[in-house]
């Protein structure tokens, strides 16, 4: 089994977020996949096995669990199968849990296309101990599995030190922290799921499709330009298209080696 590291969301080696790649003939047992993935510890691990002509099924491992939808390491899986030529066209097909997601291959950047979230429910502030420590707060809603926490200024964000162990009190897959931004930038966010093994993601596509819709009825706009403001940082293009939204973004390949321990 081939093992690849690749750095999503950016063009430069050593940011955006690491993702881990696995090229496998068949995806492993749940139990092998979480070993492995626990044994990499990057934020994600992709197994990917193929069903046909640019067709695959794809899982995502943190070193905890599984989850149902991880863009930076579908965008992972996507360059390195354009890398190897294990495609032959510009349209990859994945299966998973998520359902059916395709990732657009161009010149210049990879485009995921993933289903937009749309349920938001609001919740009031005052009725989440865990989120006290953030100061002021704009709004606070739950969209599906996350928790969205709009803070006043960039300058929040970007300055926010996590306290953890508040922030996995909260009910959710993960805690996003968004504001709108103040330049180049449309919003930026920061994205943190201890619950799951991520204290704090460097780049996350699943979280953009989560927020594409949160700032669309904000900014009255479908296409945005949006930063990731952790240590590491990333940029992802956000474009709304009906109920899908489009994630673009760029890839490093920084690793590969082969897997020296027999699979069960």
């Amino acid at each position: 089994m081939k093992i690849y590291t690749v750095d999503a969301f950016t063009d430069c080696p050593f940011k955006g977020n690491p993702a881990a790649v696995a090229i496998v003939d068949e995806i492993p047992d749940d139990g092998t996949c979480q070993k492995i993935a626990a044994e990499i510890n990057l934020s994600e691990t992709a197994f990917v096995e193929g069903l046909g002509e640019n067709h695959f099924h794809i899982r995502w491992f943190t070193p905890k669990v599984e989850v149902k939808l991880c863009g930076h390491a579908t965008l992972a899986s996507a360059h390195i199968l354009h890398q190897e030529k294990l495609v032959s066209s510009q349209e990859i097909r994945f299966e998973s849990l998520s359902g059916e997601l395709k990732v657009y291959i161009s010149p210049s950047d990879y485009t995921l296309d993933f289903p937009l979230s749309k349920t938001e429910e609001a919740i009031e502030p005052s009725s989440m101990a865990s989120i006290s420590h953030f100061g002021k707060i704009i709004q606070v809603s739950r969209v599906e599995d996350d928790v969205i926490i709009e803070l006043p200024s960039e300058e929040q964000i970007r300055n926010y030190f996590p306290c953890i162990d508040e922030l996995e009190k909260i009910d959710c897959r993960g805690v996003i922290i968004t504001s709108k931004g103040t330049g180049y930038y449309d919003f930026i966010s920061r994205f943190f799921a201890p619950r799951v093994g991520v204290n704090e993601d460097p780049v996350t596509g699943s979280a953009h499709s989560k927020l594409a819709y949160y700032w669309q009825k904000r900014l009255n706009k479908s296409d945005f330009k949006a930063y990731q403001a952790s240590e590491r940082g990333g940029e992802i293009g956000v474009s709304i298209m009906g109920d899908r939204v489009n994630l673009s973004g760029k890839a490093v390949t920084i690793f590969s080696g082969e897997w020296q321990v027999s699979l069960p």
